[in-house]
């Protein structure tokens, strides 16, 4: 009988075969890893070979639900995508709500690893405890609108379907994964794997229930927390206005990075213009993930003007990307370049930055009108960053030509010392949030796994005033570097459960940390403890770095732009003066986590007392 909460599935697909193959995994896969990127990090650790190319065949491409995906849990509707990342090198996850994890799951799947590359285009149906891969080619080169209506046609309104637009089929390094017509598992370039495997979508139907080892209690205890949740202010916020009332107040305070990292808030003057009310004023309906309390998304629809466009409200990071980045203060623009990568599956950070990138280098005049096909790609010029994202998207002119890759590629197709200007980790660009003000922030983007992800939480989680009541012992400030080791490693810890058990952020922040582990307890029958939960947030990520180590890389050598952290420091501004120290930060919280402070390598003890003995024998020999 399978773990309460989950199907007792995992299917493996091999597209070169042609082959599908059902396991059933262990119970204790189950309990230690949660499933998401847990389970996803331990099965491509274990069957993937080290060193494979990306976007080659031995490269596995997994979709995993969490344990409390799709279950009465609290805003637990979230999915990730997991494989080695073709930007980076290195460990590539993407998470996503919407819809279509629950389903996935009702179609009797907890997840799906696909390898091998399909000779031609093909899709994954998922349909009452079946699977069929069946001909894609008639889809090839739609976009992921078509697919949705497409799909729900074909096989009912209540079939959600993930799936890649034109660019993952190009194998862009921008694109990415989208379900639900906007919801999308952005980062990391998985779109661009999924395209390398001639894979267009994966289709679920299906109503199986879930079982739960007690119904009763979980229904019971969450409706009390979900009441509280709703009091808090930030879900208040969010319900009001979601992610987009942020850009205004984060620009002012100096969170959001303005002029590709360069600016101040005096820089961009026109916040306001691409912020909560005006954004409400373009809003025509709301929008909630899978049965999520919060509500915090929409549908948008700009109706007058050049830039005409109807889909998802941009979400905090789109806007930051696409506004305060290029200085741009069009929402027409922002909400056309955000229908843009939607549609044809981009990952809206990582473009939006490309583009800032693009746009310094003209100004600077390290390119010309004659490289942009003319282009005037000037700071603020809406109509042209709407432009130059819709030729990305497509893969036409000096959009498709140069930026398609991201700025790592693009500064080396470019060269003229466009490196300068190029802000990214690893090949990743860098998220809305700046480690000035939240210094722990840099501790994140360069130890995660998966380098310059700000949906990786930290100390920087309670400098921002976002962290769960109670879970850490310790307060302290945020321009003290010492002596916050051990809280990023408890917040750490304590978020990577959430992210593979399936609750979204916005649900983690303001519930206490005994919320998570009843709700595990009820789902599975398994008494969890808190202090079992920091241990399985510490497992997973030994084993992710471990993954990295595997191909060669070492987060501890990687390079964090001298921007991103006061070298030199900003001269005006709220942030003006600022330098973080990060060597400090991160010193300490490898001692805190136990790993070796020089290398950034797990110690043998800690990699044994995490029961990952198999990756101390990898790394110790």
């Amino acid at each position: 009988m399978a773990v309460p909460g989950t199907m007792g599935k995992v299917l493996w697909v091999d597209l070169t075969k042609q082959e599908l193959r059902v396991e059933t995994p262990d119970d204790e896969i189950y309990l230690k890893y949660l499933g998401g990127y847990g389970m996803g990090a331990y099965y491509l650790y274990k069957r993937q070979k080290p060193n494979v190319d990306a976007l080659g065949p031995e490269n596995h491409l997994g979709f995993f639900t969490g344990l409390l995906t799709g279950t009465p849990g609290i805003s637990t509707n979230r999915y990730t995508v997991v494989a080695k990342s073709p930007k980076t090198g290195t460990w590539g996850d993407a998470n996503s709500g919407g819809d279509f994890g629950p389903i996935m799951k009702n179609a009797g799947f907890d997840g799906v690893v696909f390898y091998g590359i399909s000779e031609k285009p093909v899709y994954l149906l998922l349909k009452d405890g079946e699977a069929k891969l069946l001909p894609a080619d008639d889809w090839w080169g739609k976009d992921a609108l078509f697919i949705d209506d497409e799909t729900k046609k074909l096989y009912g309104p209540k079939t959600r379907a993930t799936c890649i637009g034109p660019a993952g089929e190009r194998q862009a390094l921008l694109s990415c994964i989208i379900n639900d017509r906007g919801r999308a598992a952005g980062r990391s370039g998985l779109g661009a794997v999924m395209g390398s495997k001639r894979l267009k979508a994966i289709v679920c139907v299906g109503s199986e229930p879930i079982t739960m080892a007690d119904p009763e209690a979980m229904k019971s205890y969450n409706s009390e927390h979900r009441k509280k949740m709703r009091e808090a202010g930030i879900v208040q916020f969010l319900s009001q206005y979601g992610t987009a009332g942020m850009p205004a107040g984060s620009c002012a305070s100096g969170d959001t990075p303005i002029k590709n990292w360069g600016g101040v808030p005096d820089d961009f003057p026109g916040a306001a213009k691409i912020s909560d009310d005006a954004v409400m004023k373009i809003q025509n309906k709301k929008y909630a993930c899978w049965r999520c309390p919060i509500g915090c998304g929409g549908e948008t629809e700009v109706t007058e003007g050049e830039m005409q466009s109807l889909g998802h409200k941009p979400e905090y990071e789109t806007l930051g990307a696409f506004g305060t980045m290029c200085l741009n203060d069009c929402l027409s623009s922002i909400n056309l370049c955000n229908a843009i990568c939607n549609e044809y599956g981009l990952d809206t950070i990582s473009t939006g930055c490309t583009l800032a990138f693009a746009v310094e280098c003209y100004e600077n005049g390290l390119i010309t009108k004659d490289d942009t096909d003319g282009i005037e790609l000037n700071w603020g010029n809406g109509k042209a960053i709407a432009d130059v994202t819709l030729q990305i998207a497509q893969g036409t002119g000096f959009g498709g030509r140069v930026l398609a890759d991201g700025m790592k590629v693009a500064a080396e197709r470019i060269g003229r010392g466009t490196q300068q200007y190029a802000i990214h980790i690893q090949g990743e660009e860098i998220p809305m949030h700046d480690p000035r003000l939240n210094p722990g922030l840099a501790t994140s983007y360069k130890m995660d796994a998966t380098p310059g992800r700000h949906t990786q939480f930290g100390a920087w989680t309670f400098e921002a005033d976002m962290c769960p009541p109670g879970l850490i012992p310790k307060e302290f400030d945020r321009y003290e570097y010492s002596g916050k080791g051990e809280a990023h490693r408890i917040i750490s810890n304590n978020f990577h459960v959430a992210n593979a058990a399936g609750q979204c952020m916005f649900a983690w922040i303001p519930l206490e940390p005994e919320v998570m582990v009843k709700s595990l307890t009820y789902t599975t029958g398994h008494p969890y403890t808190l202090e079992e939960l920091d241990e399985i947030g510490g497992r997973m990520a030994a084993l992710r770095i471990a993954f990295n180590l595997r191909e060669g890389m070492k987060n501890m050598e990687f390079h964090v732009p001298g921007r991103m952290l006061g070298n030199p420091p900003l001269e005006a501004g709220p942030l003006k003066g600022v330098t973080v120290d990060m060597d400090t930060q991160v010193k300490e919280y490898m001692e805190a986590i136990g790993w070796d402070t020089e290398t950034g390598i797990p110690k043998e003890e800690t990699l044994r007392k995490l029961g990952l003995d198999f990756v101390a024998e990898d790394i110790y020999p």
